[in-house]
């Protein structure tokens, strides 16, 4: 999947990178370490402060039963965890695009609604019905350093375990041979992660009064929509 108008980036390097910036630049003053437990604006009350602040944006990821839980109950939210792995391909390999294969034809709404996807749905329901049963659909990138990012399985419900599972792992493994077919791969990292979900929106925007918003990813896009949400909610507000 190539577009000259994509930009990648490693979000545990840009992340504190980017508040680094802002603090240097803006002279934004972030507070971590701090819970928040409550919020009336200008009201915020965390674990060690209290703050007064003209508008106040919630954006409390995966947890659904903190702040402002109420808000959230009519959407019926679930949470999904994902596995990913890095591994490291022989030396000298390049991918110098994203690669997504058939799995992902039939889990993004983009290509799934065609009419075309049923009948791949059908045939992979026969030949790939455990990968399918994980949720699971290939996506690689390749780092700077070379390694290749890979994902992802999907998994369900209102509390989910903090284990990994080495089988889903193989067969996202699989998948990537199957796509790349790599003399080697050595798995240098794994791990897992959490996101909250909806069935009827991709992310959604409460306003408990005029100065507060609280904000939610519900599509696992949080980390390529972010800043776009972010401006249209600003932009509103």
């Amino acid at each position: 999947m190539y577009s000259p108008h994509e930009l990648r980036v490693e979000s545990r390097d840009a992340i504190p990178r980017i508040a680094a910036w802002l603090a240097e630049r803006y002279g934004v003053e972030f507070r971590f370490g701090e819970s928040v437990l409550e919020i009336e604006t200008p009201h915020v009350r965390t674990s060690r402060a209290a703050y007064h602040a003209e508008r106040v944006a919630v954006c409390s990821g995966a947890e659904l039963h903190g702040l402002f839980a109420d808000r959230w109950t009519p959407y019926a939210l679930s949470l999904c965890q994902l596995q990913m792995l890095r591994v490291r391909p022989p030396s000298g390999f390049r991918l110098n695009a994203a690669l997504m294969a058939d799995l992902s034809l039939v889990r993004y709404e983009g290509y799934s609604a065609l009419p075309e996807a049923r009948p791949l749905l059908r045939r992979l329901s026969a030949e790939r019905h455990e990968a399918l049963a994980h949720g699971i659909h290939l996506i690689a990138v390749q780092s700077a350093d070379g390694t290749l990012v890979v994902g992802d399985s999907h998994h369900y419900g209102p509390v989910l375990p903090p284990f990994g599972s080495e089988a889903v792992d193989r067969l996202i493994l699989d998948e990537l041979h199957r796509q790349l077919a790599l003399p080697s791969l050595a798995v240098v990292e794994r791990w897992t992660g959490v996101y909250p979900v909806s069935t009827s929106a991709p992310c959604l925007v409460e306003a408990p009064d005029e100065r507060t918003r609280l904000v939610m990813v519900t599509s696992g896009t949080g980390a390529s929509t972010a800043f776009g949400l972010a401006e249209e909610v600003l932009a509103g507000w």
